[in-house]
């Protein structure tokens, strides 16, 4: 009911903006004319509101109150942005339109647009925040935690730890605790005994439930019901993609590739250009493993001074790294290194979509501390991944694990187009790109 309330607002507001975007423009004596342009307006606004819904599910804006204020408004933004681009896209398309909807129309009301669901969406999170209150909350978590430093960091605003579990309280204790806040937090380095306790504790009190997962947990994401006789059993599939599946991947991967190399062409001859001023060659080649373990040379722009591993060895890029170039630094700000793997995908080698490839030097080294880590080679490395549209290049292995995991498991070709229009959003965000500290 709240998002259908959401979708007939915002289809509201965006009618609003352009329709005074017309208004003002009639009034400025600027269109000539304005039946014939408006009736074309009428005309793609269907397909505006679609692209509108989409994109506002792609960047999450439907659930906005476990997010910052400052991710909100740049959400807002990049959709206002992403919208007009995808009109213009779309009158191309539609000559009839393209010939009678103005651009300046489309302008103006994209500024309108942008300041009315500005507003809107934040006085959303705010009536959000408002209602759900803090939340008091208890937290089940070994010695070496990882979710009470996340929760404190980002979410204090949103909870107040009311309880943290410690190895001496006995099941009474965990129970009265458990009656007496809004929500529980489970971590993984809890005995069994304690999570499954404290996971049906909060279930006979109705308390909502976020815990981390064990990595088997996760192949029941795409468990589905075959029932034994009379007896319900979940069958679970071995994270592979079907024949099918890889056919319409690899059909998608080379139509995407090839249209973004040739889009990308006139910026890459640019790139090239600054990356050799910047002394050294332009591409940067080094072994990884994809889908079945097998090893191929990734193809970077290089960030990095020539022979930079040659005294360290194997070691991740870390935060104000001194081996990364002024060049390669705004090249990994914006993700722009990562363009000659198209090449890659065309090769059949990775996919647009997938967890990110490693080298075999760290892929052996993980697999001993993690078994499953070999399960991530199930399907063939990616130019972008739920890791990193969710995580951020410094985010722990087992959590980039957790989301490579994710995606095998519920792979679709919807969700891979979901995921490639969420990387658009994290190109300028810092963090994501933040090094190891």
């Amino acid at each position: 009911m709240r998002k259908l309330l959401y979708i007939t607002i915002d289809a509201a507001l965006l009618f609003t903006g352009i329709q005074s975007a017309f208004i003002l423009l009639e009034n400025l004596n600027v269109l000539y004319e304005y039946e014939k342009n408006f009736a074309a307006f009428l005309d793609i606004l269907p397909y505006i509101l679609g692209t509108y819904i989409f994109l506002t599910y792609a960047y999450g804006l439907y659930n906005i109150a476990r997010k910052n204020l400052s991710d909100v408004i740049y959400s807002v933004f990049l959709l206002s942005v992403s919208l007009l681009v995808l009109e213009m896209g779309i009158c191309f398309l539609i000559r009839d339109v393209a010939m009678a909807f103005p651009r300046s129309v489309m302008l103006l009301g994209g500024v309108f647009n942008l300041f009315l669901l500005t507003g809107w969406r934040v006085l959303c999170w705010q009536v959000e925040r408002k209602v759900a209150g803090i939340k008091k909350i208890a937290v089940f978590s070994g010695h070496d935690n990882s979710l009470i430093p996340s929760i404190v960091k980002f979410f204090s605003k949103l909870y107040k730890i009311e309880y943290e579990y410690s190895e001496k309280d006995d099941s009474t204790v965990i129970e009265e605790k458990i009656k007496s806040v809004d929500e529980v937090f489970i971590d993984i380095n809890i005995p069994t005994k304690v999570r499954d306790n404290a996971l049906f504790l909060s279930i006979k009190h109705k308390k909502n439930v976020f815990f981390v997962p064990e990595y088997y947990y996760l192949s029941l994401i795409s468990a589905f019901l075959s029932k034994t006789d009379d007896i319900p059993t979940f069958q679970i599939t071995s994270m592979e993609m079907s024949t099918e599946e890889r056919f319409i991947k690899r059909f998608f991967d080379l139509i995407l590739s090839l249209s973004l190399i040739i889009i990308f062409l006139p910026f890459g001859l640019f790139i090239a250009a600054l990356v050799k001023l910047d002394g050294g060659p332009v591409f940067y080649s080094q072994e990884r493993v994809t889908r079945d373990r097998k090893s191929f040379k990734i193809l970077k722009f290089r960030t990095m001074i020539p022979n930079a591993e040659k005294k360290s060895g194997p070691v991740f890029a870390s935060e104000n790294d001194p081996r990364i170039t002024k060049v390669g630094r705004f090249l990994r700000a914006v993700r722009f290194d990562e363009v000659p793997q198209l090449l890659n995908i065309l090769k059949g080698e990775m996919s647009v979509v997938g967890p990110r490839p490693e080298r075999p030097y760290y892929v052996n080294k993980f697999e001993q501390a993690i078994p499953e880590y070999a399960y991530r080679h199930r399907v063939k490395a990616g130019l972008t991944g739920l890791a990193q549209v969710e995580g951020k290049y410094n985010t722990t292995v087992e959590n980039k694990l957790r989301y490579d995991l994710i995606y095998i498991n519920r792979y679709s070709v919807w969700r891979d187009f979901l995921i490639i229009i969420q990387t658009i959003k994290i190109l300028f965000i810092r963090e994501s790109t933040e090094g190891v500290q």
